[in-house]
């Protein structure tokens, strides 16, 4: 299943350790979003664990969205209202 994680962490140099990781299995496509095609529910749970002992609870943000694989024509995604719900 694809996947979009979006997060908003306050502090730099945890917002820099969370993107380096996010990066080795998706890719970015917002500041703050990455697209994380065809994870595994391991990869998911191990990013999970990994990115909850980095962050802040009080301060920071990090959703996991389940999306579908978004349909493409001549370059353009079809009907985005369906690609990324938040």
């Amino acid at each position: 299943m694809d996947y979009l994680v979006v997060y908003d962490i306050s502090d730099p140099k945890k917002r820099l350790k969370v993107s380096r990781m996010l990066q080795k299995f998706g890719y970015r496509i917002l500041y703050s979003a990455f697209y994380l095609p065809n994870a595994k529910k391991r990869v998911i749970d191990f990013l999970y664990q990994e990115i909850s002992k980095i962050v802040d609870k009080t301060t920071d943000r990090v959703f996991f969205y389940p999306v579908s694989e978004p349909e493409v024509f001549k370059g353009y995604p079809l009907e985005p209202w369906k690609i990324f719900v938040i």
